[in-house]
């Protein structure tokens, strides 16, 4: 019995421990499976959340670069004065509820979902107030900035910013503070110490220089290319939550991009077409980029690039950089498959709607920009340029009749050495000779009509530096922006005010003897709400050799920049149509897509088309701030990207 006992006994203690293991093994094994279970549920969950900060991230980025240049704008307009309307914080406000970071879901689509009463994880569900306390400078100081200027130069001294940086600017001292409340662009904010990334001396180009072009899809130029432009920038921290959300750095970019590719306009561009239907001729080429609100391309022409803000229209099958692009090129895939067969997101042609976190913003123009307006210009006028800025003013003040618009009274402004302005009145018969009186042969000013018997004034660019001189004014190389105009309320019984466009029986200007413009050393513009003629040959004679520190090699060919803005342009005077030979850049003064502006379609001085057989042209961008002429038109380029941390 106690055997059989003591037997039985040791059977059931060796089944327990089985038993006991086997439990054991079972529960470990669930708990495993329920602890991976809720790691991948932790895991989504960090997920998601990560993904809905990245997406509220974005939009809020977006939103800025929106929101930012109307501001910067408005701040000019006020003169950089204090408001509540455009500094920093009232930026970031508008960029959050345009970004709508204050709710995730409408109340509405919560209840319906039955989820009131259900905490959520996600970023959203924070008032504009709360989420505007996570932009902060590089301080810390909530609703400012830390500008990119000398005066904040300590700031990005330390190891997470020192190389990751862009060069600094210099503001005026006035405005050196300010920057950090409300945003400073300005055309005395400068370059002034050589850093690297500065390819031309900024001794000699402060205000804008030859630097890289951004790492982004917008194709006004390659990635990494050099191009004429200053960087205005600010730098800030944005955090999305109070403790889950990561803090990161960026900087916001403004370029102040002169106008510089080889055409360029602000309006729907026909490239490649004249108006009668014919095409351009094998004598006309494009060495770079093509920019446009709206274009439509019909042949590349040589162009490597070709960029739009609204649409572009490709015809056939174009080559631009030895990619060949259709009409489907922004289709889905089609977009993706460019970019895998060139291996960067950065096409040869692009739309800035396409761009991500970059705006294009052409700063607009129009007729205006070819007048001198009355009164008091604030700091964005003065910015934007055009006639106001020139250097030298030219009116007729009376004329021989209302029916003839030859003027018989000019009255002369320009640029003295000690800085101010000497005004000089001209009068036929009493100190303004005709060509045929004595005298006559050294005025830069006279009058002339042309064979369909049109009003001239006449300028000789070769002559005015020796008068300016014997006048005491300044150099060329001062004087070196030409305005000319008419002004209807000094004699409103001789003087016509202007038509735009203009009309036969309105002045026109005739620009003669300008083959040589070596002597201005700094370039020269010529501006006129007028019909202007090229009457010969003009800037036909290269300078010995290229400005030193300019960027440009040393056997580069220079030629003195010039521009010419005006109403409408004529290539010659006489019924004969001349040959046009042009190297270098065209652009419109016109906006919006509602007209169309087509670059080569020029016209002799009898209205006669100058088409394929008389016309040549090298169309190529700038190469250097030394080849920006006095007055040009402007574009900004606003950028955002992250500092990279360590």
């Amino acid at each position: 019995m106690s055997r059989r006992f003591r037997s039985s006994f040791q059977r059931g203690f060796a089944a327990m421990p089985m038993v006991a293991t086997f439990s054991l093994l079972m529960l470990l094994g669930v708990t495993m499976v329920f602890r991976t279970s809720l790691l991948r549920r932790d895991q989504a969950a960090k997920a998601q959340l990560r993904q809905d900060y990245r997406e509220r991230e974005e939009a809020v980025l977006r939103s800025l670069i929106a929101v930012f240049p109307k501001k910067a704008i408005a701040c000019m307009k006020a003169g950089y004065a204090s408001s509540d309307n455009h500094t920093w914080r009232a930026i970031f406000d508008e960029a959050l509820r345009t970004a709508v970071v204050e709710k995730s879901l409408p109340d509405v689509a919560v209840t319906a979902m039955g989820l009131s009463r259900v905490r959520r994880g996600d970023v959203g569900d924070h008032t504009t107030t709360e989420a505007a306390g996570w932009i902060t400078s590089l301080t810390g100081v909530a609703g400012n900035v830390t500008p990119g200027t000398t005066a904040y130069a300590s700031v990005f001294q330390g190891p997470q910013f020192a190389g990751k940086v862009p060069p600094l600017l210099q503001a005026p001292a006035s405005l050196a503070d300010v920057d950090a409340l409300r945003p400073v662009v300005h055309l005395d904010k400068i370059y002034t110490t050589q850093s690297p990334g500065l390819l031309a001396d900024v001794t000699k180009y402060p205000r804008f220089n030859l630097i890289p072009y951004p790492n982004i899809r917008f194709g006004y130029a390659s990635p990494g290319a050099p191009f004429v432009a200053k960087r205005n920038w600010w730098a800030f921290s944005i955090r999305y939550g109070k403790k889950v959300g990561q803090k990161k750095n960026y900087i916001l970019s403004l370029y102040e991009v002169p106008s510089q590719l080889p055409i360029e306009a602000g309006t729907f561009a026909d490239i490649g077409r004249h108006e009668d239907g014919t095409t351009w001729g094998a004598g006309i080429t494009i060495d770079g980029g093509v920019y446009a609100d709206s274009l439509r391309m019909n042949g590349d022409h040589g162009a490597s690039r070709v960029a739009g803000r609204r649409s572009i229209d490709v015809e056939g099958t174009t080559s631009l950089g030895g990619t060949a692009v259709t009409d489907d090129f922004d289709k889905l895939g089609v977009r993706e498959r460019m970019q895998a067969e060139l291996g960067t997101s950065a096409l040869p042609v692009a739309l800035s709607a396409n761009s991500g976190r970059v705006v294009f913003f052409p700063i607009p123009t129009g007729p205006a920009f070819l007048t001198r307006p009355a009164g008091t210009p604030t700091t964005w006028d003065t910015y934007v340029g055009g006639g106001r800025n020139c250097k030298v003013s030219v009116e007729a003040l009376a004329m021989v009749s209302i029916d003839d618009q030859t003027p018989v009274k000019l009255r002369v402004r320009f640029a003295n050495p000690a800085g101010t302005v000497t005004e000089m009145i001209l009068q036929r018969g009493q100190n303004w000779p005709t060509l045929l009186e004595a005298g006559g042969e050294a005025m830069p000013f006279q009058t002339e009509l042309t064979n369909s018997n049109r009003s001239c004034v006449t300028f000789y660019p070769a002559l005015v530096d020796a008068w300016l001189q014997s006048k005491g004014g300044a150099t060329v190389a001062v004087n070196n922006s030409y305005h000319f105009s008419t002004a209807p309320e000094a004699d409103p019984l001789t003087v016509r005010p202007f038509s735009s466009p203009p009309t036969a029986v309105d002045m026109c200007v005739i620009v003669r003897k300008g083959q040589d413009l070596t002597p201005f050393t700094q370039g020269l513009s010529i501006m006129a709400p007028l019909r202007v003629y090229i009457g010969d040959d003009l800037n036909a004679v290269p300078a010995a050799a290229p400005p030193a520190g300019s960027g440009l090699s040393a056997g580069s060919v220079y030629y003195p920049p010039m521009s010419i803005f005006a109403a409408e342009m004529r290539v010659g005077t006489t019924p004969f149509t001349r040959p046009f030979e042009h190297h270098g850049q065209m652009g419109s003064l016109l906006s919006g897509a509602s007209t169309t502006w087509r670059p080569l379609d020029m016209k002799s001085g009898t209205e006669e088309a100058v088409h394929n057989q008389g016309l040549q042209a090298e169309l190529s961008p700038l190469r250097s701030p030394a080849e920006l002429p006095p007055i040009h038109q402007m574009n900004w380029l606003v950028v955002i990207e992250e500092i990279p941390q360590n």
